[in-house]
């Protein structure tokens, strides 16, 4: 029986070489200064204060800017949520306290053996516009998402300790 012939592989492979050009980087221009002042040469160093621009720092900031709330859902941190109290960055003993009020209106105006859902929104009316009238920082937030935040865990946890 004839033998069985050795195939023999010669591998050989082309030196990998790749040739990039890249196009010539494109010099950007600075932004432009936000507190930038410009002084006249003619000026006497000792004007009145009141010609000379104030720094947009400087600057109050207008109330009409309202706090967005935060995204996800309020004590859901699990599924993208937030706490509350850590959203709001307010001290301890100033959250505890306005939680405190909210919830005592929602055990006067709101039935607390019920779901959010399933409340009068006549009565969800009236707690907002009190917790606002005791505590006016809530009025920066926009849409009162705080007082509805702290009224849908009073109401979540009221209502999953009746059934």
């Amino acid at each position: 029986m004839p033998k069985a012939t050795k195939w023999r592989y010669c591998r050989h492979f082309k030196p990998l070489t790749i040739h990039c050009e890249f196009p010539p980087e494109r010099s950007y221009t600075p932004p432009p200064l936000t507190q930038h002042q410009v002084f006249s040469r003619s000026s006497d160093p000792s004007s009145d204060a009141a010609e000379r621009p104030t720094p947009a720092a400087l600057l109050p900031i207008p109330l009409s800017t309202k706090i967005p709330k935060p995204r996800g859902e309020v004590s859901r941190i699990s599924r993208g949520g937030y706490n509350l109290q850590e959203a709001l960055g307010w001290p301890a003993s100033e959250y505890e306290e306005t939680r405190a009020f909210v919830s005592q209106l929602a055990r006067e105006y709101l039935k607390v053996n019920k779901s959010w859902r399933l409340q009068a929104q006549p009565k969800v009316s009236i707690v907002y516009a009190e917790a606002q009238k005791r505590y006016p920082i809530l009025e920066r937030y926009d849409g009162s998402w705080v007082v509805g935040d702290m009224l849908r865990i009073f109401l979540k946890n009221s209502c999953s300790r009746d059934t």
